[in-house]
């Protein structure tokens, strides 16, 4: 079989469980480990997806009070001047620059009018003390910081999710078992085959390498 059919097999292969490349490296299991260690290996698996569940609803929660609404809509918005530029201009296709700037401006407003939404009810609606409120209210921008990065940091954890799902499963457990070792072996063709063509790239290649040696 040829190398580029197995790279689109292996790729399909990847698709088809709903993996990224970089996630195989973490499916590789030890060889030297005992029956006893991969059962305790295999364990950990729903504990690892539950831990994954409890990271992503305690990223959603700051960012569902301080930065949903805001984003929400900005992207209704955006729309409506994007739609808007198309309708006035021939040359732009999708408008895609306007749609952002546009995001980005109505952020940038919305935002601390949000934090004072949020300190007006304070006032009128809670009994609590003035320094209370304005603890509450100084320490919104950390809030919607803190949803910011732990958003981001909760969709790279759901990326991860599939592959401990996946394992549940007996079928799709051999499936994924059978990838390390794959993608190993076209590694290793792909090295040969570069060292193969490269040198009829002539100075591409040389100075790449020297460029890697050095």
């Amino acid at each position: 079989m040829s190398l580029q059919k197995r790279l689109i097999e292996y790729q399909n292969e990847l698709s088809s469980l709903g993996i990224r490349d970089y996630q195989v490296a973490h499916l590789s299991a030890n060889k030297n480990e005992s029956e006893g260690d991969y059962m305790l290996r295999e364990m950990r698996i729903p504990f690892r997806i539950l831990r994954i569940l409890v990271t992503i609803v305690l990223a959603f929660l700051p960012t569902l009070v301080f930065n949903l609404p805001v984003g929400g809509l900005a992207r209704i918005y955006a729309e409506k001047k994007r739609k808007k530029a198309l309708a006035g201009s021939k040359v732009k296709i999708h408008a895609r620059d306007v749609m952002m700037s546009e995001k980005i401006i109505f952020s940038i407003v919305m935002v601390p009018t949000l934090w004072f939404i949020y300190g007006l009810s304070l006032v009128l609606f809670t009994n609590l003390d003035g320094p209370s409120i304005a603890l509450a209210y100084f320490s919104m921008p950390l809030f919607s910081y803190i949803g910011v990065m732990s958003t981001e940091a909760g969709l790279i954890d759901w990326k991860d999710l599939r592959p401990h799902v996946m394992r549940l499963f007996p079928s799709t457990r051999r499936r994924l078992q059978n990838l390390p070792e794959i993608r190993k072996n076209l590694q290793k063709d792909l090295r040969i085959f570069v060292k193969k063509i490269g040198p009829a790239l002539g100075e591409v290649y040389f100075d790449k390498v020297s460029k890697n040696c050095g």
